[in-house]
């Protein structure tokens, strides 16, 4: 029996860690949560003109995590915290395993710039750390009269005083920022983080990059190849990089690949990193990068000229 208890309370430390270090990343890249919270908001099924203002709210959970997490480590009011880190759990397992059956290209948004994980990932690891949840919760009773479970009223005050400087510090990161969220996350002087390329070895954190946001299905992106590929033969300009949601083995691009002979790099990124590139606007989309931080942008009416893009980029 004693043994049981202590496996519970091995679990309600694991996973208070967990919620912890999640809420702490979260908190301190809250633009990026909250465009990792938009794609969820539509499998919710809110309407477009709800998606920023839950969005928005979602952002509050990031300091509430890493109070419930201090709480849970602490063992601080666990007949409150505990069910509700197990409610708050099995909300997520759900919503992923959600997104997994509609089979959304989207991050699952748990930790996020740290780790990139697919919605069915995530599922499974959330589905695990339910059950951890789910026997803490029934061993609770047992679990607070274990000599080495922390009692003291020294203890009392960390969890919430850990969640207030939270808040204060996500605010702190999140209110300045607001303003680039109604012109999508390609904009001049942003650092561009999170960003997890496949098909294309590239590292848009160092060094200069022309990257272009495409879809091999749009008109627009198929007319403006002849233009992308000369930028791409120009050696005097930077590395030209285009990025899509679709899948490097997806038929749309190999198909686009076939016919239209591309001489650029073609990158995939998350559905959820492709929105926030794009959102308010069309594509394709121009930008110029330097060392991860947006220089100039341009859109598919403005594309620059090479001799433009020469005196910018030298």
């Amino acid at each position: 029996m004693e043994a049981a208890n202590k496996t519970a309370r091995i679990f309600q430390i694991l996973i208070g860690i967990v919620y912890l270090i999640s809420g702490a990343i979260k908190t301190w890249e809250p633009i990026l949560f909250y465009w990792e919270a938009i794609p969820y908001t539509q499998l919710l099924g809110f309407g477009r003109e709800y998606f920023q203002p839950v969005a928005k709210a979602a952002v509050l959970l990031a300091p509430f995590e890493v109070g419930l997490g201090v709480a849970l480590v602490f063992n601080w009011l666990p007949r409150i915290t505990l069910p509700v880190a197990t409610l708050l759990m099995a909300f997520f397992t759900g919503l992923l395993t959600y997104a997994w059956k509609m089979g959304a290209s989207i991050d699952c948004g748990c930790f996020g710039a740290l780790v990139e994980r697919s919605p069915g990932e995530a599922a499974v690891e959330d589905a695990v750390m339910l059950c951890m949840l789910g026997f803490a919760l029934l061993r609770s009773r047992s679990v607070e009269r274990l000599p080495w479970t922390p009692q003291g009223i020294q203890y009392r005050g960390i969890a919430p005083g850990l969640y207030v400087l939270a808040l204060i510090v996500c605010g702190i990161r999140f209110l300045p920022e607001v303003e680039r969220l109604e012109a999508s996350d390609l904009k001049a002087d942003v650092r561009l983080i999170g960003l997890s390329l496949k098909g294309v070895d590239a590292d848009l954190q160092k060094g200069r990059y022309l990257i272009e946001l495409f879809s091999p299905v749009c008109g627009h992106c198929i007319n403006a190849v002849p233009k992308i590929n000369a930028m791409a033969q120009d050696d005097a300009l930077p590395r030209v990089i285009a990025l899509t949601s679709f899948s490097q083995e997806s038929n749309q691009l190999v198909e686009f690949e076939r016919r239209f002979n591309p001489l650029f790099d073609i990158a995939t990124v998350s559905l959820t990193d492709f929105y926030r590139l794009t959102y308010a606007h069309g594509y394709p989309r121009l930008a110029y990068i330097k060392d991860g931080v947006v220089q100039s942008v341009w859109e598919r009416d403005f594309m620059p000229t090479i001799e433009r893009l020469r005196e910018i980029t030298r």
